[in-house]
This record gives C-alpha cells, structure tokens and sequence, in this order.
C-alpha cells in the first residue's frame, strides 16, 4: 500500500516535518493535523496495542522562521519540546523514544504497551538565550490504544441437508449440492464503525478424493482469490468493533462422477508479500507499521518506500478450514450367485 493512503482515512491531509538535529526533513505526505483545537481536542487516534507511532510538533513560526523547504527545515538552535503522555487509570504506561539524536525535539515516537486511552501533551520550550519560555498551553492529543484484530471461518447447512461432522467446519452430503455460505467474523474490540475496515481471502479448492479420504492426484483446482480483499482495498464492515462478511460457496456439485471435496481456507490478502504467518491485517493495524517505511529495509540505498513496508499479520482463530464433501450416489452392481449347473 502506498504510503500516502495510510492515514487519509483518519484526517485531513496537511504536511508536517522531522527533525534531524538543528533541522528537519519533510517526512512525505501522510502525517495530517490531529485537531485544530489544540487545548481541548475532540478527535481520537486510534492505534493498535503495542506498537510505535511518530508524532509531530509543527515550531512556532516566530522563533523558526526558517523552518521551510526553501531553508532545508531549519529549526533555530536550542529550542526543545516537552512531551508526556498521561494515561487514564484503564491503560498503561507508554514509553516516549527521542530518535533525534536522543533529545526532546519536535518529534517522537511513542509505544502503548497496554490497553486504554491516553492523553499526549507537547510544549515549545526557548533557549535560556531567548529567556527560557516554555508555551503554558501545551498541545494535546487524545489517543486510544485498541486489541489486535483477529479473524476466522465457519460454514453452515442453511439447506438443512447435509451431514455435519464437525459443527461449522465439515460437510458431507449425497449428490450435487446448492450453494452454502460462508462467514467470516472479525474481532477488533474498540474500533469505530467508521474505521473498521480488512484485508484478508479466502481461497477455494476442489479435489476429487477416494473412499479414504485421500487426494486423487491431477483433479485440483485452486482458486486463490475466491475471496480477496486486497490491503490496498480494505473490506469495510461498517460495525463497531470488527463486523462480518457472509459470501456464498456457489453451487457444488459432484466432479467427474468421483466423491468431490470443496475446501474454503481464510489466508492472508493476496496483494500481502511479507513473511509474516497467515493473518488478518485491519486498517489501524496497517497504520501501525508505519514506522516499519522509515528506515530503508531494501538496502537499496534510497530513502524508505511502501516497498519497505514490513506489514503485521494478527493470526486468524479458530479452524481455519471449512470442507463440504459431496458424494455420488453409489451404483449398485450385479448380483453373483452359484449357477444351477455348478458342479464340484
């Protein structure tokens, strides 16, 4: 996923900057003002448990005149930025990291290890040589950090016709059999409606299979975007708190007169190309590995791109295969018996 399409689903795209001892360097397009209110903010930034998030400070324009494209974001010398982060009695400790050569400059990163909301408060502060202010309204930020999001599968009988096996994960059935579906369930406890939105596929497989359940080999087909929400795009549930899909299996019916197995298997997005193991990825998860774009993890040489992008999987739960079986009916065979001119 670009860059760029990271956080324009949670504010409006403006420019902000990092700082690299007495200078910054324009990040790129993807951090946005939090809140135009800067003393009692209504926004919430939503985060995933556990992650590094950066944040900005945009200067006073009075003390850094310079601090523009035009001068290389210069920041004038001596100045600091004071950062806490106040969390509510339900949450944790959060640890704040000055990657600027180790000093509270204008921008930070910060980790919730817990659950909960928190609260992110920045204050200017001058150089003893300009009098030693520091701004008594500091700005501040609401931020909420949220669960994991986790994922699975199940199928059903809504034809009332099969055989379950397994509740909710196997099927067997005599004949050609109509459509079923399938439900994906996913679990991002804290997320708003408005933001709950995943990538992941589901892939189909049918095989032919002999009385012992084994393969009959050259009868697969596999399709691996039978279901396939892409993490450049998300499968937005609309529902607090995670949601669901239900898709259809399509019509199954009996393959080459052999027994015929149809196989769904939530997998990753196909678009998704890390390491990771199988896993669903949510879109507040997918905007906490930005940091992971800074660094050039290539070693290309070049400055990080989405290409750099180490991308979380959060596992799927549950079993994460559902089987239907659909058997001929058996042909019965001729009746043998000793004929009337047997003889011994």
């Amino acid at each position: 996923m670009k860059k760029t399409n990271i956080l324009k689903i949670f504010m409006t795209l403006v420019m902000a900057f990092i700082v690299t001892g007495a200078f910054a360097q324009v990040a790129g397009g993807d951090y946005s003002e939090y809140d135009s209110d800067t003393e009692t903010p209504t926004a919430i930034d939503y985060v995933t448990v556990g992650t590094d998030h950066g944040y900005y400070a945009m200067p006073d324009n009075v003390y850094h005149p310079n601090y523009d494209a035009g001068n290389g974001w210069a920041l004038t010398a001596g100045f600091v930025w004071n950062w806490t982060v106040d969390a509510e009695p339900n949450a944790g400790d959060a640890s704040i990291t000055y990657p600027v050569g180790g000093m509270p400059a204008n921008y930070v990163e910060i980790n919730y290890g817990e659950l909960g909301n928190y609260t992110i408060n920045v204050a200017e502060q001058a150089p003893l040589s300009f009098g030693g202010c520091a701004d008594a309204t500091p700005t501040v930020m609401n931020v909420t950090a949220i669960a994991a999001p986790t994922a699975g599968i199940v199928g059903a009988d809504a034809n009332n016709t099969w055989t379950e096996v397994t509740a909710g994960y196997e099927y067997y059935i005599c004949g050609d059999a109509a459509a079923e579906n399938l439900t994906i369930t996913i679990t991002e406890t804290g997320v708003p409606a408005a933001l709950a939105s995943y990538a992941y596929s589901v892939e189909q497989r049918i095989v032919n299979i002999d009385a012992s359940d084994n393969d009959i080999g050259g009868t697969e087909t596999i399709t691996p975007d039978f279901v396939d929400h892409t993490i450049t795009g998300k499968y937005a549930t609309a529902t607090a708190d995670g949601g669901s899909e239900t898709v259809s299996t399509g019509a199954m019916p009996v393959v080459g007169g052999e027994r015929t197995k149809y196989e769904y298997t939530i997998k990753t997005a196909t678009d998704y190309t890390g390491a990771g193991a199988e896993g669903i990825i949510s879109a507040i998860s997918h905007k906490s590995d930005y940091l992971d774009i800074v660094a050039d993890t290539q070693g290309d040489g070049g400055a990080g791109t989405s290409a750099d992008l180490d991308i979380t999987t959060y596992p799927f739960t549950g079993t994460l295969v559902v089987t239907y079986v659909v058997n001929p009916a058996p042909t019965t065979g001729p009746i043998y018996h000793i004929p009337n001119n047997f003889n011994i």
